[in-house]
């Protein structure tokens, strides 16, 4: 999708490289499940036929690659394990087919086959998705991204009573932090991260005017669409109203 130069900056893109590195983890978190459910399957149906035996080696790379990828996240991780998943959903389909086969019809049961596609299409979306930031996640330096890491949970950690520069979206799952001239945004799950002037942000906020006002950002990562209570609200309006001169 389309996005503002604004997250070609360096604290974005090392913002940016945090979030590709959590959802190849959370990624690596399901192939590893995926793998170890597929262990058990292929153990069982070993016993049925050593033709299954390709399944439980398959399930053991599944299982190998989710946990490099949590170990070490990067876009080859994840690629390799979309291309196991896409393998373990071919091998179903070819059991699927020589089951009907030996049975005398031709016809083969497709819901066997929804999971081991869901899993193969997630995991080549994920890979997609990030792949733009390929040389970022590879070749930014780790203190950096540590850094950048470290400014995202922070936030979440600060009491927002204690911090009148702090706003919450309605969700909860979404905090600012307005600074000087710019704001810093985060989600909980560290899916999304920006940093951004107050001009670009002012930009963002689809009605100034109303009381609960809405923000929505093209993401490189995705469209993002923040709601704030009236309270929340009303710190981002003072603070837009206020000259950088004046915010301590």
């Amino acid at each position: 999708m389309q996005y503002s130069p604004l997250f070609d900056s360096p604290e974005n893109q090392a913002l940016l490289v945090v979030c590709a590195r959590k959802t190849i983890r959370n990624a690596a978190i399901g192939g590893i499940v995926w793998g170890v459910l597929n262990l058990f399957i292929g153990y069982a149906a070993i016993h049925v036929t050593l033709l299954n035996v390709g399944l439980l080696g398959l399930a053991l790379l599944m299982l190998g690659t989710g946990i490099m990828a949590l170990v070490r996240p990067s876009l080859n991780a994840l690629l390799a394990e979309a291309v196991v998943s896409t393998l373990l959903l071919f091998w179903n389909i070819s059991v699927a087919i020589l089951n009907s086969l030996a049975e005398g019809s031709a016809h083969f049961n497709p819901h066997t086959l929804i999971w081991p596609a869901v899993a193969a299409v997630f995991l080549f979306q994920r890979y997609l998705k990030l792949g733009h930031l390929k040389e970022s996640i590879s070749g930014m330096n780790h203190e950096t991204v540590k850094e950048a890491a470290g400014l995202c949970q922070q936030l979440f950690k600060s009491k927002l009573k204690e911090s009148p520069n702090i706003t919450e979206a309605t969700s909860k799952r979404c905090r600012l932090r307005l600074m000087a001239d710019s704001v810093f945004c985060a989600q909980r799950n560290l899916a999304h991260a920006f940093h951004m002037n107050r001009t670009n942000f002012q930009q963002c906020i689809k009605d100034s005017n109303q009381k609960k006002i809405r923000v929505v950002v093209r993401h490189p990562l995705g469209k993002l669409t923040y709601a704030f209570d009236k309270k929340n609200s009303d710190k981002i309006k003072s603070w837009l109203e206020t000259s950088p001169a004046r915010v301590s």
